[in-house]
């Protein structure tokens, strides 16, 4: 990123970035189901939309600190060999992570994201900030919204395979 630049990307509602959530569980053929694969989808459902895709486990060493990254202009999501780790044995924080990236990839080429000036204190409205919409489109692609209604965070936890904590989450903004 350039220094002293912050990333804004175009505007996108709660609303819009559901819809975007409910197009990928048609893809993947879920629309009904509580549970989403994103590793199945990554894998195996993506490639045969985007041939160019490529998913790349990565090493700790290689990625640092990053959990993930997406380049959107040449189709590739890394994530790393641990966070990829705990999502195949259903750890939900780190499938949320691999939905995240997955917004990024779907949305964020570099024609959509612009660079402003800015510090700490920036006038960028959150539904303008990548990663909050990517942060969102995870909770929507791994809650399914019309599916939860009525249901309690612990049951969506267990029913999703997400955290408490975002199940709480997306209760609120429901």
């Amino acid at each position: 990123m350039r220094k002293n630049c912050i990333r804004k990307a175009k505007p996108m509602s709660r609303k819009g970035i559901r819809n975007i959530a409910n197009i990928v569980r048609k893809w993947e053929k879920c629309e009904n189901t509580f549970y989403f694969d994103i590793l199945h989808f990554m894998e195996i459902t993506l490639p045969k939309i985007v041939p160019e895709y490529t998913f790349i486990v990565a090493s700790m060493e290689e990625m640092g600190g990053a959990h993930g990254l997406t380049y959107p202009d040449k189709a590739i999501v890394k994530i790393r060999e641990d966070v990829y780790d705990r999502a195949v044995y259903g750890s939900g924080r780190d499938r949320l992570t691999i939905a995240h990236e997955l917004f990024h990839l779907l949305m964020h080429e570099d024609s959509n994201i612009i660079f402003a000036r800015g510090g700490g204190d920036s006038n960028i409205k959150k539904y303008e900030d990548p990663e909050w919409q990517a942060d969102a489109f995870g909770g929507e692609l791994l809650i399914p919204h019309g599916l939860v209604k009525g249901m309690s965070a612990t049951e969506i936890s267990h029913r999703c395979g997400v955290s408490l904590a975002a199940a709480n989450y997306q209760m609120k903004v429901g």
